[in-house]
């Protein structure tokens, strides 16, 4: 087991078994949508996922291109697109408390740390689109929100 530090989060994880896991899941969100924002989302992952990033996902075994989900949320005035999403993590939260703020009945708000400049991360136990090869295992989601550039052809949307 190892411990995962971030922000005010200790999260407890299976690297591991999450390793394992992610071996299972054969697309990333992006890809099993493939939607313009998506395609977008998925050309420009080297830009998401810059060296620090990459290394809080490589930590607890995440494959960083196997997100279980991404959303666009809007297009910012700086140019940048807002996008939203996540990834499952074998293990617990042991402290920081959960990312995942109630604002209303069955309505969550994710409250996040900076990771990088463009890219925030919390971590959470409420969970969502749980790929089949994580089943039967205790899980914390990485929530995260990236700007990110638009990069490919075509039109963007707002």
């Amino acid at each position: 087991m190892d411990i995962v530090r971030f922000g005010r989060w200790e999260v407890l994880c299976d690297s591991e078994a999450t390793r394992t896991a992610y071996a299972g899941v054969f697309l990333g969100s992006p890809e099993e949508c493939g939607c313009e924002p998506c395609q977008n989302f998925a050309a420009s992952r080297g830009q998401i996922y810059t060296p620090n990033v990459l290394a809080l996902l490589r930590k607890p075994g995440i494959s960083s291109n196997r997100e279980a989900e991404i959303y666009h949320l809007v297009r910012l005035a700086s140019g940048r697109h807002l996008y939203g999403g996540w990834f499952h993590v074998v293990g617990s939260i042991q402290s920081g408390g959960d990312a995942a703020k109630q604002i209303a009945e069955n309505a969550w708000q994710p409250d996040l740390e900076e990771a990088d400049r463009y890219f925030s991360v919390g971590f959470s136990s409420h969970l969502a689109l749980v790929q089949k090869s994580f089943s039967g295992f205790p899980l914390v989601q990485l929530e995260f929100s990236a700007e990110v550039p638009w990069v490919i052809s075509a039109l963007e949307p707002n």
